[in-house]
C-alpha cells in the first residue's frame, strides 16, 4: 500500500472514531448527533473509496445511509446509497448493485423527488445491462413507472424500448408482449409509424417463434384495426404458413433487416434455423409432392408405342372407323354371292 492510500485509511479510521462519538449518549447528551455521524461515516466512506478499499467503503456508506434515514434526510441517504452501488458495482456484486439502486429510488420518491428517482433507476439499468440484463429489466420497468406518472411521453418510449431490448435478450417473450402491449398507448400519441409497425412485427415473430400462428394473424388483426399502417406482416405470416423457406429468408435480409431492432432479428433468424422449421420444410415438400397436381400425367406416345397402335387417340378413332366400313362391304358382297345362288 503506498503512503497516499495508507494516509487514506489513517484518515477514514479517524472519521469513523468521530462518528461513534457522535451518536454516543449521556446523561447531559439525551440524542446522538446523527447529523455529525452520518456526516462522518460518508468521509470514511469516501477516504476508504480512495484506497480502493471498496468493501470497507460500502460499511461506511451504509452506516451513513442509516443514519441520514433515522434523521429523516432521505435524499442524502439515497445519495450514500447511490455511492454503495458505485461500490458494489467495481467488485462485481451485481446483486448488491440492484438493491442499492432500488432502494435509493425509493427514498427519492418518498422524498418527492420522482425526478431524481427515475434517473437513478435508469442509471442502474444501464449499469446492469450487460452483466445482469434480468435485473436491469426490473429497474427498467421501475423507471417507466416513475416516468409514466410524471407524464414523460418522450421518455417514456425510450425506455419502453430498452426494456422490450432486455426482455428479448433474456427471452422473457411474454414480458415483451406485454410490455410492447403497455407501450402502444403512447405510441398512438407520439410515435411515428415505423415504430409502431417495428412493435406490430416483433410481437408476430415472437408468436412464430412459439410455433403460434393464430396467435400472430389475430394480434396483426388487431393492429391494423387500431392502426392506419402498411406494413409486409401478411406476407411473413403466409411465407410461415407455406414454409416458404426462400421468401422467408429473403423477407428477413432485405425487410425485418431495416423494420425491427437486432434483438427482434435474432428471432427470425432463429425460427430458420430451428430444427422444427427445417423439419416442417421436409415434411412441406414431401406432402407437396404427393399433391394431386404432381401425379404423372398419361402418356399417350409410350403407351401406343408399347402396343404398337397410332400416337395419336384421334388416327386411332379413324382407323377403328375405316376397319367397321371394310367389314360392311364383305358382308354386302357376301349377300349379293348368295343370291346369285338362288
Amino acid at each position: 500500500m503506498d503512503s497516499l492510500m495508507q494516509k487514506k485509511v489513517t484518515e477514514a479510521k479517524q472519521h469513523v472514531v468521530d462518528a461513534e462519538k457522535a451518536l454516543k449518549t449521556s446523561l447531559f447528551k439525551r440524542k446522538p448527533d446523527l447529523e455529525t455521524a452520518s456526516d462522518s461515516y460518508s468521509k470514511a466512506g469516501t477516504c476508504f473509496k480512495t484506497a480502493k478499499d471498496f468493501q470497507k467503503a460500502i460499511e461506511y456508506f451504509l452506516k451513513s445511509a442509516q443514519c441520514y434515514e433515522q434523521n429523516n434526510a432521505l435524499f442524502s441517504a439515497a445519495k450514500q446509497h447511490e455511492q454503495i452501488a458505485m461500490m458494489a458495482n467495481e467488485i462485481k456484486n451485481y446483486t448488491l448493485v440492484f438493491q442499492s439502486f432500488d432502494k435509493a429510488a425509493e427514498l427519492m420518491i418518498t422524498n418527492g423527488t420522482r425526478d431524481s428517482a427515475g434517473i437513478l433507476l435508469e442509471r442502474g439499468a444501464n449499469m446492469l445491462k450487460l452483466n445482469e440484463p434480468e435485473l436491469s429489466l426490473k429497474l427498467m420497468k421501475r423507471a417507466i413507472q416513475v416516468a409514466e406518472v410524471e407524464d414523460k411521453n418522450h421518455q417514456i418510449v425510450s425506455l419502453y424500448e430498452t426494456a422490450i431490448n432486455l426482455s428479448l435478450r433474456i427471452e422473457n417473450y411474454s414480458e415483451t408482449v406485454e410490455l410492447i402491449d403497455n407501450s402502444m398507448d403512447t405510441l398512438e400519441k407520439i410515435g411515428t409509424p415505423e415504430q409502431i409497425i417495428k412493435y406490430l412485427l416483433t410481437v408476430c415473430l415472437v408468436y412464430l417463434y412459439k410455433d403460434d400462428w393464430v396467435s400472430a394473424k389475430n394480434y396483426l388483426d388487431k393492429m391494423k384495426q387500431r392502426f392506419a399502417i402498411e406494413c409486409r406482416a401478411d406476407d411473413m405470416l403466409e411465407m410461415y404458413e407455406e414454409k416458404d423457406d426462400e421468401k422467408f429468408r429473403e423477407l428477413i435480409k432485405n425487410y425485418l433487416n431495416y423494420a425491427v431492432d437486432n434483438e427482434a432479428l435474432k428471432i427470425a433468424n432463429k425460427i430458420i434455423k430451428s430444427k422444427e422449421w427445417l423439419a416442417s420444410i421436409e415434411s412441406h415438400k414431401v406432402q407437396s409432392s404427393k399433391s394431386p397436381s404432381h401425379q404423372p400425367v398419361f402418356n399417350y406416345e409410350s403407351n401406343a408405342k408399347q402396343n404398337n397402335s397410332p400416337e395419336n387417340p384421334i388416327e386411332r378413332n379413324n382407323q377403328h372407323d375405316e376397319i367397321v366400313e371394310d367389314r360392311k362391304v364383305e358382308e354386302e358382297e357376301d349377300d349379293e354371292f348368295a343370291d346369285g345362288l338362288l
